[in-house]
């Protein structure tokens, strides 16, 4: 490998750092008055070339609202890349401050940035962004698009809403930006993204733009979604970034069952998964690539969560050959724990998604390690997490790292 190609990897993985995600494969669960929702958040960050001026961030302030950006800098290549990096460092610092501070401020958080740029870009730059505020508990969205293509809303009663950018784009000149609110939009999606998904061509050399909407409406997660934008696009014209926000009410026609926290019980859920996945005529690969997914996931539900071993204790049992011992033991102390499976299969007009919920009542883990899995999986601890990742098309956790919802396409 050239030393050049080393030293834009090199860039590129500081590109990755300095993007920040506090959601990285997490949802909220929301409880409206009763009624039960999951809020997704999804990033999709695919540059056309090793470097790139797109970029984005996804915070979670103290007192729970979501805030983030997903910008586009001005050009291709190191330069564009410069100013990504730039724009990121900065915004993610004083997010960062904010929150020690006290509070974060949505308006004073843009009005710094302002000043940023009229003090950073060149007279002949300019920078495309859209920043977020969203206030989960008040149901309240926050924006502020400058210069960005128009982002989509799939509102609750099926209609497509389109919402032109209120600012143009930030340059030195820039001295103020214009925040705007959806306060009544009764919202089921929303899709932000740069201009290169909605101008890249498909085989039939026509923007993308032209059709984005309709796939947008039919989608029903974001990796359905995704693979629409990958078998159409594929690579793409240019960088591919777009945000795919969801509310997805908690399905209560999914079957349920609840096992014990014993190793024949698991046992025996497995067995129970796989007649279904018979009795719903599962290929023999999909069903196989489940079941082994619901391994992992139960005997860490089992071991993780109900007895409470780390994976530091269990690589000292397994070294020190006391580890089968020590399970029977714990196995006796906490077998009235439960571990709860929710599984269905969502149908649409392509194929069908079967998604499952795994939830058990121990203490969770810190998800923030998760960030990991996308920018250095070789660093992750555990098997588990690379076999999921593997097998399945996509998986959330809860906040407190004690559930985990998980989605496969049933090819």
């Amino acid at each position: 490998m050239s030393n050049s190609k080393e030293e834009l990897e090199k860039a590129f993985n500081k590109e990755l750092f300095l993007i920040k995600n506090d959601l990285y494969y997490q949802q909220y669960e929301l409880n409206r008055n009763g009624d039960i929702s999951f809020l997704r958040v999804d990033i999709s960050y695919q540059p056309y070339d090793v470097l790139s001026g797109d970029t984005y961030s996804l915070r979670k302030t103290k007192d729970g609202r979501l805030v983030g950006f997903i910008a586009d800098a001005m050009g291709k290549g190191i330069s564009a890349a410069m100013s990504g990096m730039a724009i990121t460092r900065f915004l993610n610092y004083f997010f960062d401050d904010f929150e020690e501070e006290g509070t974060f401020n949505f308006e004073r958080w843009i009005a710094k940035m302002v000043r940023f740029i009229q003090r950073n870009l060149h007279d002949e730059e300019i920078m495309c962004i859209m920043l977020l505020e969203i206030d989960i508990k008040h149901a309240l969205v926050h924006y502020a698009s400058c210069g960005m293509p128009s982002f989509l809303i799939h509102t609750q009663d099926d209609a497509i809403l389109s919402i032109k950018s209120n600012n143009p784009p930030l340059g030195s000149y820039t001295d103020s930006v214009d925040i705007k609110s959806l306060i009544s939009t009764p919202i089921k999606k929303m899709l932000c993204y740069t201009d290169g998904l909605s101008e890249s061509f498909t085989a039939e050399n026509v923007p993308y733009g032209f059709s984005m909407a309709d796939d947008f409406r039919r989608a029903i997660s974001v990796a359905h979604f995704r693979n629409s934008v990958k078998n159409i696009l594929g690579k793409g014209d240019d960088d591919l970034t777009y945000v795919y926000i969801e509310e997805v009410p908690k399905n209560r026609a999914f079957k349920t069952l609840f096992i014990p926290s014993t190793y024949e019980a698991v046992d025996e859920a497995l067995l129970s998964l796989s007649n279904y996945f018979k009795e719903n005529a599962l290929s023999a690969k999909c069903s196989s690539e489940l079941v082994l997914t619901f391994s992992e996931l139960l005997l860490n539900a089992l071991e993780h969560g109900s007895f409470g071993v780390d994976k530091l204790r269990k690589n000292y049992l397994i070294e020190n050959d006391l580890f089968d011992e020590e399970m029977l033991r714990l196995e006796g102390m906490h077998q009235d724990k439960m571990i709860c499976i929710e599984y269905g299969i969502l149908a649409d007009e392509g194929t069908p998604l079967f998604e499952a919920v795994i939830r058990d009542e121990g203490e969770g883990f810190d998800t923030k390690v998760l960030k990991n899995l996308v920018i250095n999986p070789k660093s992750v601890n555990g098997r588990g997490f690379m076999i999921i990742k593997k097998l399945l098309d996509h998986f959330y956790f809860n906040e407190k790292g004690n559930s985990i919802t998980i989605q496969k396409f049933l090819h």
